[in-house]
């Protein structure tokens, strides 16, 4: 009688064994799946850094002349995009987007800075 007993609590120590490491795998996949999107952030910060300074070293460097036609300021564009992401209204890859759109606007040589998504 004292058998299907044992072989019941036997049964249900390895399952609980097994339930453990299969929930342990699954927290390994969101915490690389969280690595990941934390490493792709830092990726799009740095980017969008070095396009700001990028323009903030063109508004310095040149003038804001291109074929005799005025050209919106650089600071004041940075300035607006700056605290419109601080605020949240927009999100980092929306910044990339608009800061490479000034880059190609204001002809500013960006070849060393790759686009981020």
């Amino acid at each position: 009688m004292m058998e299907p007993i044992m072989m019941f609590i036997i049964a249900t120590i390895i399952v609980a064994i097994l339930l453990v490491a299969f929930n342990k795998q699954q927290e390994d996949k969101v915490s690389d799946h969280l690595y990941t999107n934390d490493v792709q952030q830092l990726y799009q910060l740095t980017t969008a850094e070095y396009k700001i300074n990028a323009l903030e070293n063109h508004q310095l460097n040149k003038f804001n002349h291109i074929e005799g036609t005025e050209m919106p300021n650089i600071a004041q564009e940075l300035d607006r995009l700056t605290t419109a992401f601080n605020n949240g209204e927009i999100p980092l890859n929306e910044l990339n987007s608009r800061l490479d759109y000034l880059l190609n606007m204001f002809n500013t040589d960006n070849s060393g800075i790759m686009q981020a998504y």
